[in-house]
């Protein structure tokens, strides 16, 4: 009898122990499959769950799987790891489907540190919660309520050092293994001019993991220090100065070619005392990318321009978001083609002294203010302008009281701040360099506003079918009126003044929009054509005698240049080498070389010897590494002759 009772003892005993390592088995399943359901969550999140192959996704969760190990690392609790590394999955998808339904691309590894700048003007945007939003929030709530019951942890600093380790090395193993391997075997890489394909078809965290590759930009082709000094060699002596057309750009005496029907001042160059140039926000002619009609023109004065006007179609870097880049592009020169790939300049890119439109003009005299009605801080650029040089920055609180058109200071109360600088000057001969960036058309354009009245709207078979199109041509009108108050004030002022005035990139209004006017689906138009999206008007306009006319396509990396040279000013070895290489490839763009008749070259071409202009591009990479990249700086490039400078 009592060995019956042992019996059922043991057995019971027995029972419980196959249960208790049944259960622990199907937690530590149920734990090892967190990735793999973070993983679902966050593509049904986005929509790309459909259109992500199933071996792309195993390299997903294999990415997912080094996050949620190296919080258990850190931490040796599961209880901490799983819920932080789910949570913070689950909030990058949600930013991630906003960002792209805002701007149309993802968010990429650079975009974090322009966090505090998409929140500034975030609240211009209308959020949907969607309903697969809502779904993965419940999937992820009781997915972590469920193993919260089934706990692992790492006790003792010994063992969690010795398990810290062994998960260190596996994630240095795989992350090799990744890099040095896969990467180069499967080919994977980011397809800069269809981002949203790559993400689509490779996942969000994947994508992010490939772009690791493009953190670290290598020296280009033939970069040395001794290609340098030949380089300006060349432009000392004057090798460069012959541009395509015969124009020597170096050689100011030639800066104003003989015009009659429109004299020079006394026969002479004029140097302007105030140089304005104004970037304005996501200013555009949207025409550039198709035909459509509107019940009322939005350009009417800019159109109207002739005289002592000079114009064209800007290249801008990029669309619908990261105006910092054509920011960056125009006051250096540098393309951000040949920076790490989808960067932002602003904030890796401008250190303690670097050479610009800034320094240039500082050297000769001029006094550089820098004006932003919205917070300073944005696009890090409160360190930017000190980099650079500027003597102010008159960013949001100068501003205060202004005129808002939506929520943003409008363009005309901007230009009245403007024109107070130039008022203050205390001599009127005092020579002023001001850089403004304006903000009144910035996205989202969506909703109805008091202080906003809807005037341009599409007509025909695009009329009512695109609101946000409607709103932005509207704010376009506002602009245009604005610039006609900026030129008229200075028309009748006796300072010579020289204004520049330049979109930073086109809008994110509808997607379908942009499809309809281009007569196809934006996936099916050529690679060459996709610069119709990156165009942005620019004008060039003096209160003095100026040669008028049109410069069509000219890439943001010359503009500057461009100005200085109709300025009359002195120019840097660098910018005498752009104008000259502008007359070869007028338009240098992340999406290749473009030269005088239109050819397209991608850039493995332009580097290579099937184009006729290799020399100019390897010599253009190298002078852009040093410039922005390699911290030996060849000085003497960037910088305007001693004997001209007032600095010296």
């Amino acid at each position: 009898q009592n060995s019956n009772k042992k019996a059922t003892m043991v057995t019971k005993e027995n029972k419980i122990k196959i249960i208790k390592y049944i259960w622990y088995t199907v937690g530590t399943v149920c734990l090892l499959m967190a990735p793999v359901a973070s993983y679902f969550m966050f593509e049904y999140v986005t929509g790309n769950l459909d259109t992500v192959p199933y071996y792309m996704a195993a390299l997903n969760i294999g990415w997912i799987y080094v996050l949620y190990l190296a919080l258990f690392a850190v931490t040796g609790r599961t209880r901490i790891a799983v819920p932080a590394a789910s949570c913070i999955l689950y909030v990058i998808s949600l930013a991630e489907t906003f960002v792209v339904a805002f701007r149309g691309r993802p968010i990429m590894l650079w975009d974090v540190m322009a966090f505090r700048t998409a929140m500034t003007v975030s609240g211009n945007y209308e959020f949907f919660i969607t309903r697969q939003m809502k779904a993965a929030f419940v999937l992820l709530l009781l997915m972590n309520v469920f193993l919260w019951f089934i706990p692992r942890r790492v006790k003792g600093w010994k063992l969690r050092l010795a398990v810290g380790g062994g998960i260190t090395a596996s994630i240095a193993a795989y992350g090799a293994w990744f890099f040095a391997v896969l990467v180069p075997s499967w080919g994977l890489g980011i397809n800069m001019w269809a981002i949203n394909g790559t993400y689509q078809e490779y996942g969000y965290v994947l994508s992010t993991a490939v772009s690791l590759q493009y953190v670290v930009k290598k020296p280009p082709q033939g970069y040395s220090n001794a290609r340098l000094k030949e380089i300006y060699s060349r432009l000392e002596e004057n090798i460069y100065a012959e541009a395509g057309n015969g124009q020597a750009y170096p050689e100011k005496s030639r800066a104003y070619p003989e015009n009659p029907e429109n004299p020079l001042e006394d026969g002479q160059p004029v140097t302007p005392v105030n140089l304005i140039c104004i970037m304005n926000e996501s200013l555009a002619e949207l025409k550039t990318a198709g035909d459509f009609t509107t019940n009322t023109e939005y350009f009417p004065f800019m159109d109207s321009l002739e005289e002592n006007t000079v114009r064209g179609s800007l290249c801008v870097p990029v669309f619908g978001s990261m105006t910092s880049n054509t920011e960056f592009e125009f006051l250096t020169g540098d393309s951000m083609a040949l920076l790490p790939a989808n960067s932002i300049a602003y904030q890796f890119n401008v250190k303690p002294g670097t050479y610009s439109m800034v320094s240039t003009l500082k050297d000769q005299g001029y006094y550089s203010v820098a004006m932003h009605p919205y917070p300073g801080e944005n696009w890090n650029r409160v360190e930017c302008y000190q980099n650079m040089g500027f003597d102010a920055f008159l960013d949001q609180e100068f501003y205060e009281g202004s005129e808002e058109l939506r929520n943003y200071v409008s363009d005309e109360a901007d230009y009245q701040k403007l024109i107070q600088v130039v008022e203050a000057k205390e001599n009127p001969e005092d020579k002023l360099f001001i850089f403004n960036v304006t903000m009144q058309n910035h996205g989202g354009y969506e909703g109805t506003y008091d202080n906003f009245e809807q005037e341009v709207w599409l007509t025909g078979e695009y009329e009512g079918k695109y609101p946000k199109t409607d709103q932005y041509l509207s704010l376009m009108k506002r602009s245009d009126q604005a610039f006609q108050y900026l030129v008229e004030y200075f028309s009748l002022t006796d300072q010579p003044t020289m204004i520049v005035m330049f979109g930073d990139h086109q809008p994110s209004v509808e997607d379908e929009f942009y499809d309809d006017i281009a007569g196809m689906p934006s996936s099916e138009v050529p690679a060459q054509e996709h610069l119709m999206w990156y165009e942005t008007p620019f004008i060039i306009w003096t209160n003095y005698s100026m040669p008028s006319g049109n410069m069509g396509r000219l890439g943001a990396v010359y503009l500057s240049s461009e100005v200085l040279w109709r300025a009359n000013l002195e120019m840097t070895p660098y910018n005498r080498f752009l104008l000259a290489m502008r007359e070869e490839l007028p338009v240098v763009h992340p999406l290749g070389c473009y030269d005088r008749e239109g050819t397209y070259y991608y850039w493995a071409k332009a580097e290579s010897e099937r184009c006729p202009y290799q020399d100019t591009v390897l010599d253009y990479e190298a002078l852009v590494y040093n410039h922005s990249l390699d911290r030996k700086k060849f000085k003497e490039l960037f910088v305007i002759d001693s004997e001209n400078s007032i600095s010296q």
